[in-house]
C-alpha cells in the first residue's frame, strides 16, 4: 500500500512542490532548467519538505532552541510559533553548512555523533535522514535556479470561491451587521475586485465596524467582565481618584443609576475603546501599546477627574485623549483594566501578565514552548526558574518582561518598588535586550518600543483578526509525522502560514493600518471558499487522492456557527427587527438573563470561550428563534409599502396560488415564486433561478400550508384570526399603536401563515445559522 505522502506526490501536478504555497500575487520558485521529466525543487522547499518537517522540528529543536539545553551553541532554531521561523532556520543551516570538521560539515558530523554531541546520535550514516542532510549540504553549496511560477492556483484547484457580490454581502454582515445596498451590489458586480476594495474601504469606516472591532478584541482581552454594576470603578484606588464615585451625589435615583452604569461602562471598555480610537483616527496600530494617554468619554472623565474638551458632553460614544497625573502611560499595558483583568501576586511576579503579552502582542504561547510533564521532585536546583532547564524554557522568556512591569502592583497601580526588582529573577528586558537603568521608572514604555519593532507584533494582530473573521485560531504546525493526516495538515499549515505572513508584511508596510488586515483576509480563500470539486483538480470524487486534498483544504472558508451577537445583527439586517418581543423587553440573544450564554456566548468572566459547535440546547434556541421571528415579522412586513419591505416586496396577503377549483392562478403563483427567490438571497445569500429545485421546495411548503389552512378554515377548524403574537398592531420602534388602516390581525386567505412557514423554514436553515 502506498503512503499518503506517496499518493500526494503522485497526484500533484508536475513542477509543484509538496508544500504548496499561496501565490496571491506573489511567486514561488518551482520550475527549473532541467529535463522536462524532472521536478525542480527550490532549496527552501527541500529544507521544509525533507529536513525541517521530518527531522529538525521533531528532534533537533528539543535542545537547539532559544531556551533549550543547547541555547548557547551556534545552532539555535526557532519554533513555528515565531514569525519567519523557516527563513531564519534555513539561514542558520546555511551558515553551519560552511563549517567543517576534518573535511565534513558540522551539520553532518554532529547529529551522527562522529564528534561528541550532547544529544547523542540522532541518525546513522547511510540512513535516509543522513542522505537527506548530505543532499541539503550539496544544494547549499550548488544552488539550483528555478523559474518563478505562481502556484496559488495549484493549491486552490477545485475550490469554488464566493464571487465579489457574495463576498461583499458576507463581509457586510460580519463587519457592519447590515446587508449591502442595491447600489453597492451593482457597483461591485460591475467593477469586480477593484470595486470590492472600494466598498470594503467604505465599510471599514462605518460606526458599526468599530463596534465589531471592540467585540473581536474583547474576545481576547475579556475586559467586558467589569461591565456589571460598578465593578470597573471598584478597581480604582480612591486615593488616586477621589472623584471616582462622583455620581453618588446625584439626588434622583434613576439619574444616579444611569450615571453609574455609563461611568462604569466607560472605565470597563477603556482598553477596547482605545483600540477602536486608534483605528478610527487612522493612527498606526502600534499606538495601542505606545499611546501616552488613555481614552475617556464624558462619564469616565469625571471618574478620573480630567477635563478634555468634549463637543457633546452627553454623548457616550465621544472619546478623547487624556493623561492621568503621575502615570507613565504605555497604551493597553498600563491600563488599570488590563492590569486587573490579568492580575499578579507577590509570588507570581508579573509572569501571568507577561504570558498574556506574549499571547496578545507577540503571537507566542509560551506554555507551548515546553509542552512536556515536569516531575517537580526531580528538580533540585536552588533557584529552578533560572537554573533548571525544565523551568528556564519558559521563564527565560516571561521573567524579563515581568521585570519591565515591576512598577505596577497587584491592584494595577503605579507603585515603583522601593527596594527594586527581585535579583534572583532574570534581568528585566526583552529577548537579548536588557532594560537600561535609566528607563527603570518608564520600564513599560521601554517594553512597548521593543514589542512593536518585533515582527511578531504584526503577526499577532493578523492572528487576532483572522480568528475574529474566520471563527477559529490559525493553524499550528502538526507535530506527529506518524498521524494518518499529517501530510494534509502540514500542507494546510504551510499554505495558511504563508498567507498570514504575507498579510502581516502588508500590514507593516502600510504603517500598521489594521484595515489592510481586514481587507486582505476578506479577499482570501479563508473567508471566501465555498465548495470543493475534486474533479476540477483531477481527482475522482471518492478516491483517496480526493480525500487527501480535502484534508488540506478543510480549513478554507467559514462555516462558523454564528455567535449570539452576529446572529442578532443578521436577524435585524434581513428582517428589520431584532429577536425581541418589544422595544422595552430583553433581547433574547444579547440578554445574559435570556439565551446569550445558552447560545454559545461568553460573559468575559467565568465563560470565556465561545462554543463553535451547536449542542441540543443551542439548536432548540435556534428553532424557537425561527418560529418567533417568523411569527412577529411576517404580518409586520405587510404593514409597510411594498417598496419598503424587507421580506415580502413582491406579494400581498391576497395573493393566493390557486382558485376555488384548485386551478393555478399564474400571476399569483409567479409572484409567490419570485418572492421565494428573493428570500433565498435575502435570508440565505443564495442566488438561484426561478426554476431551481430550492424554489420548488420552498414553494411546495407554501402550497402545502396554504392548502391545509384553506381546508381547515372551510371546516371551521381554523379561524381567520392570526395568533395574538403574530398580529401587527404596534410599531416596534416607537411602541405606538398602528392605525386601523395599517394594523393586521386577520388572515382570511391563510397566506400570511403560509409565508410564516416559509420564513421559519429558512430562518432555521444551516445557511442562516452559519456564516
Amino acid at each position: 500500500m502506498t503512503s499518503l505522502y506517496d499518493r500526494a506526490r503522485d497526484y500533484r501536478p508536475a513542477g509543484v512542490a509538496l508544500l504548496f504555497i499561496f501565490g496571491f500575487g506573489a511567486t514561488a520558485t518551482v520550475g527549473c532548467q532541467a529535463p522536462e521529466d524532472e521536478e525542480c525543487v527550490s532549496l527552501e522547499q527541500y529544507f521544509k519538505e525533507e529536513i525541517w518537517a521530518p527531522v529538525m522540528s521533531q528532534k533537533c529543536i528539543t535542545c537547539h532552541s532559544s531556551t533549550g539545553v543547547a541555547k548557547d551553541s551556534q545552532f539555535v532554531l526557532q519554533s513555528s510559533d515565531w514569525t519567519g521561523y523557516l527563513e531564519a532556520n534555513l539561514a542558520t543551516i546555511e551558515r553551519l553548512a560552511k563549517l567543517e570538521y576534518e573535511g565534513e560539515p558540522w551539520l553532518i558530523v554532529k547529529p551522527t555523533a562522529t564528534v561528541e554531541h550532547g544529544g547523542g546520535e540522532q541518525f546513522a550514516r547511510g540512513s535516509a535522514e543522513y542522505d537527506a542532510f548530505v543532499e541539503l549540504v550539496e544544494r547549499i553549496q550548488n544552488p539550483v535556479e528555478c523559474e518563478d511560477t505562481p502556484i496559488g492556483a495549484e493549491y486552490l484547484a477545485g475550490v469554488t470561491l464566493l464571487d465579489e457580490v457574495e463576498t461583499l454581502r458576507k463581509a457586510s454582515l460580519n463587519l457592519a451587521g447590515r446587508l449591502p445596498t442595491a447600489e453597492e451590489e451593482a457597483a461591485v458586480a460591475a467593477g469586480g475586485l477593484e470595486a470590492l476594495d472600494l466598498a470594503l474601504a467604505d465599510l471599514l469606516h462605518e460606526d458599526d465596524f468599530y463596534a465589531r472591532l471592540v467585540e473581536i478584541y474583547n474576545d481576547h482581552l475579556l475586559t467586558d467582565r467589569y461591565l456589571p454594576g460598578s465593578d470597573a470603578i471598584d478597581l480604582l484606588d480612591g486615593a488616586d481618584y477621589p472623584n471616582s464615585y462622583w455620581f453618588e451625589d446625584i439626588a434622583d435615583d434613576d439619574e444616579r443609576n444611569l450615571a453609574r452604569r455609563r461611568s462604569n461602562r466607560a472605565i470597563a471598555r477603556e482598553v477596547v475603546e482605545l483600540i477602536a480610537y486608534v483605528v478610527r483616527n487612522d493612527r498606526p496600530f502600534t499606538e495601542i501599546l505606545t499611546a501616552d494617554y488613555v481614552v475617556v468619554n464624558p462619564w469616565s472623565a469625571q471618574v478620573y477627574g480630567v477635563n478634555p474638551d468634549f463637543e457633546n458632553p452627553g454623548d457616550t460614544n465621544e472619546w478623547r485623549e487624556a493623561k492621568l497625573p503621575g502615570i507613565p502611560h504605555a497604551g493597553i499595558l498600563t491600563s488599570h483594566i488590563f492590569l486587573n483583568r490579568f492580575p499578579t501576586t507577590p509570588t507570581n511576579r508579573n509572569r501571568h501578565r507577561s504570558r498574556m503579552i506574549f499571547k496578545f502582542f507577540l503571537a507566542t504561547d509560551v506554555l507551548a514552548l515546553a509542552e512536556r510533564p515536569i516531575a517537580s521532585l526531580n528538580i533540585e536546583d536552588f533557584n529552578p526558574t533560572r537554573e533548571s532547564e525544565a523551568c528556564t524554557v519558559c521563564h527565560a522568556n516571561i521573567d524579563p518582561i515581568g521585570g519591565t512591569l515591576q512598577n505596577w502592583d497587584t491592584a494595577g497601580r503605579y507603585r515603583p518598588p522601593e527596594e527594586g526588582w527581585y535579583p534572583e529573577m532574570f534581568q528585566p528586558g526583552f529577548g537579548d535586550a536588557e532594560l537600561p537603568g535609566s528607563d527603570k521608572n518608564n520600564a513599560t514604555q521601554w517594553l512597548t518600543k521593543q514589542i512593536i519593532e518585533d515582527p511578531r507584533f504584526a503577526a499577532s494582530q493578523v492572528n487576532i483578526v483572522f480568528e475574529g473573521l474566520i471563527g477559529r485560531e490559525p493553524l499550528g504546525e502538526p507535530n506527529d509525522p506518524n498521524a494518518y493526516d499529517y501530510l494534509g495538515k502540514l500542507v494546510a499549515f504551510d499554505a495558511e502560514n504563508t498567507e498570514l505572513l504575507r498579510i502581516a508584511d502588508l500590514f507593516t508596510e502600510a504603517d500598521f493600518d489594521l484595515r489592510v488586515v481586514f481587507m486582505e483576509l476578506v479577499k482570501s480563500p479563508y473567508f471566501r471558499a465555498e465548495d470543493f470539486d475534486p474533479s476540477a483538480s483531477g481527482e475522482e470524487p471518492d478516491s483517496e487522492e480526493a480525500a487527501a486534498r480535502l484534508s488540506e483544504l478543510s480549513v478554507l472558508g467559514t462555516a462558523r456557527w454564528l455567535t449570539p451577537e452576529m446572529l442578532d445583527r443578521k436577524i435585524q439586517a434581513v428582517t428589520g427587527y431584532p429577536w425581541q418581543r418589544s422595544l422595552n423587553n430583553s433581547n433574547y440573544l444579547l440578554g445574559f438573563d435570556e439565551y446569550r450564554i445558552f447560545f454559545g456566548g461568553i460573559d468575559s468572566d467565568t465563560i470565556i470561550e465561545r462554543m463553535t459547535v451547536p449542542n441540543g440546547i443551542m439548536t432548540s434556541v435556534s428553532s424557537r428563534m425561527a418560529n418567533e421571528v417568523a411569527c412577529w415579522n411576517t404580518a409586520r412586513d405587510f404593514t409597510k409599502p411594498a417598496a419598503s419591505r424587507n421580506l415580502l416586496p413582491y406579494v400581498e396577503p391576497g395573493f393566493e396560488p390557486e382558485d376555488e377549483n384548485g386551478f393555478e392562478i399564474p400571476a399569483s403563483s409567479e409572484a409567490i415564486r419570485a418572492n421565494i427567490q428573493y428570500l433565498h438571497w435575502q435570508l440565505l445569500g443564495e442566488r438561484i433561478e426561478l426554476d431551481a429545485p430550492e424554489v420548488d421546495q420552498s414553494y411546495a411548503l407554501f402550497l402545502e400550508v396554504w392548502r391545509d389552512g384553506k381546508r381547515g378554515m372551510g371546516l371551521g377548524e381554523y379561524t381567520p384570526n392570526l395568533p395574538g403574537d403574530c398580529q401587527a398592531t404596534v410599531d416596534f420602534w416607537s411602541d405606538q399603536p398602528l392605525s386601523d388602516a395599517e394594523r393586521i390581525t386577520q388572515d382570511p386567505n391563510y397566506t400570511i401563515r403560509a409565508w410564516m412557514a416559509v420564513m421559519t423554514y429558512m430562518l432555521s436553515d444551516y445557511r442562516f445559522l452559519h456564516e
